[in-house]
């Protein structure tokens, strides 16, 4: 089973689209989605800004289904991280290299589709929803 870095942008769309591609991710059996409470508490922060209120069941209903991941950003890595990208994405950059997956799955392809990101997170991939749902479909 692959394990899969969920972003909060990833988690924020399957929350507001639930037919969408986001959200498509949360029905493949051969994958585990994760995140760590540092996208949670973004997300939720999001939906409670942006969205009715009754996304907010939805949101709560999809993160049952995701493994937590419950570590502690490491400073040091986010340090190295600012160095690589903006200081706004350094954390989930530096989460997604410390968690235990074999992908980051994003929307923020400025920041995250860069060389110097891919060289960072070896041998972990970063996708789109799209991305990631087409090569599970093709592959498995």
């Amino acid at each position: 089973m692959k394990s899969v870095f969920l972003d909060s942008s990833v988690l924020f769309s399957a929350v507001n689209s639930p037919t969408g591609g986001s959200a498509k991710l949360f029905t493949f059996k051969n994958i585990q989605l994760a995140a760590s409470p540092v996208v949670l508490a973004e997300t939720e922060r999001n939906v409670r800004k942006k969205l009715p209120k009754y996304h907010l069941e939805r949101f709560f209903l999809l993160v049952e289904k995701l493994a937590i991941i419950s570590q502690i950003p490491c400073q040091k890595l986010i340090k190295k991280t600012e160095k690589i990208i903006v200081k706004k994405d350094a954390v989930i950059l530096a989460e997604a290299k410390q968690a235990k997956t074999d992908s980051l799955v994003t929307f923020d392809i400025k920041h995250f589709f860069t060389e110097p990101v891919a060289n960072f997170l070896k041998p972990k991939k970063v996708y789109t929803p799209k991305l990631l749902i087409e090569l599970f479909e093709t592959k498995f």
